[in-house]
C-alpha cells in the first residue's frame, strides 16, 4: 500500500512538470516568432526583398508610424537580383492591412547603431486597394548598416571640426584678438559701451520727454484754434468783425466803385490825369524839349567858349 501510494505521488509530479515544460516552450516560441504581438491573433503576410538584411533574424518585429504591427516570419536566401538577395516573409494585423496599398513601402532600421533590427512599413494612402496576401511589397533603400556608420563617422568628423573652430575661436577671444575678443577682454570697450548705452537711456527718455511736451503744444494750439474759431462764430475781436461784419463789404465795395469812375474818367480824358493819360500833345512837346536839351548839351561840350568866357586877368 505505501509503495503504491508513493508511486502515484511521482506520476502526479511528472504530469505537471510535463505541462510547466510545454507552456514554457510555447511562451518561448511565441516571444520569438510573435514579438509585440499575440500569437493567436489573426494576421495577413507580404513579401519584400533586400540586398543586405544587417542581422535581421526571424520574430524581428515590424513596426508601422513606430507601433509594433507585426513580426518577421522567415528570412532565406533567393539571388533573384543583384538588390534582391534575401527575401522576407513578414507577418502583419489585419486591424492595419488596409493601410498596405500599391504605394506602401518597406525598409530596414535599426535601434541605435548596435541595437536590434526591425521592418518598418510606410503606409501607403488611406482609402486605397489593399495588396493581396503574399503581395510583394518594394523596399524604400534606407542605406546599409555600413553605410550608415560611415555616415555616423563623417558626421562626427564634422562636429570635431565645429568644435576645434569654436575653440580656437575662444582661444583668440582669451587673448584678446580680432573684435570679440577686443570685446570680451579690453575694459575700455565695456565701459565705453556701457556709457554708449547710459547716453542712448537718456537720450531715449528726453525723446520721450519731448514727445510729451509736442503733444501737450499740439494740444494747446488745437485749443487756441478752437477758442479763436470761438470768437469769429460769436462775431467777437478784429476777425470776427472782419468776417461777420457786412459794413467791410460795403466799404470795399464803395472803394472798387469810386476807382472804377476814376479809371473810366481817365480813359474818357476827363480831368487832368485824363488829359495826363490821353492827350499826346503834351508827350510831343516833352519829346521836342528834350531833344532840343540834348542838342544845347551836345553844342556846349563841343565849344565850352561859346558859352563860357574864363578870363584869369
Amino acid at each position: 500500500m505505501n509503495m503504491q501510494r508513493t508511486t502515484k505521488v511521482k506520476w502526479g509530479s511528472l504530469k505537471i512538470g510535463v505541462v510547466l515544460i510545454i507552456a514554457i516552450s510555447i511562451m518561448f516560441w511565441a516571444s520569438l516568432s510573435g514579438g509585440g504581438t499575440s500569437i493567436f491573433e489573426s494576421k495577413q503576410k507580404f513579401v519584400c526583398y533586400f540586398q543586405n538584411v544587417n542581422g535581421l533574424v526571424p520574430g524581428s518585429p515590424v513596426w508601422m508610424s513606430g507601433v509594433e504591427v507585426g513580426n518577421v516570419k522567415s528570412v532565406k536566401f533567393v539571388n533573384i537580383a543583384p538588390d534582391k538577395q534575401v527575401e522576407l516573409v513578414c507577418r502583419l494585423k489585419n486591424e492595419v492591412w488596409d493601410r498596405m496599398t500599391k504605394n506602401a513601402r518597406v525598409q530596414l532600421g535599426t535601434i541605435g547603431f548596435l541595437g536590434d533590427k526591425y521592418v518598418e512599413v510606410i503606409p501607403g494612402i488611406d482609402g486605397g486597394t489593399p495588396i493581396a496576401n503574399m503581395d510583394v511589397v518594394p523596399t524604400k533603400d534606407a542605406g546599409t548598416a555600413e553605410a550608415v556608420f560611415v555616415e555616423a563617422k563623417n558626421s562626427l568628423s564634422d562636429v570635431r571640426s565645429v568644435v576645434n573652430n569654436v575653440d580656437s575661436l575662444l582661444s583668440r577671444m582669451n587673448r584678446g584678438e580680432g573684435t570679440l575678443g577686443k570685446i570680451a577682454t579690453d575694459e575700455k570697450m565695456y565701459e565705453n559701451m556701457t556709457l554708449l548705452l547710459e547716453k542712448l537711456t537718456v537720450l531715449t527718455s528726453d525723446l520721450q520727454k519731448n514727445q510729451v511736451r509736442i503733444v501737450e503744444s499740439l494740444e494747446e494750439t488745437s485749443d487756441a484754434m478752437g477758442s479763436i474759431m470761438a470768437k469769429v462764430d460769436d462775431n467777437s475781436g478784429t476777425l470776427g468783425k472782419l468776417v461777420n461784419d457786412p459794413k467791410l463789404y460795403d466799404n470795399l465795395a464803395n472803394s472798387t466803385a469810386s476807382l472804377d469812375s476814376i479809371l473810366f474818367k481817365m480813359n474818357a480824358a476827363q480831368g487832368n490825369l485824363g488829359m495826363l493819360v490821353n492827350d499826346t500833345a503834351l508827350y510831343s512837346e516833352m519829346t521836342d524839349l528834350m531833344a532840343r536839351m540834348n542838342s544845347l548839351i551836345e553844342d556846349i561840350q563841343n565849344d565850352p567858349r561859346k558859352y563860357f568866357k574864363f578870363s584869369v586877368f
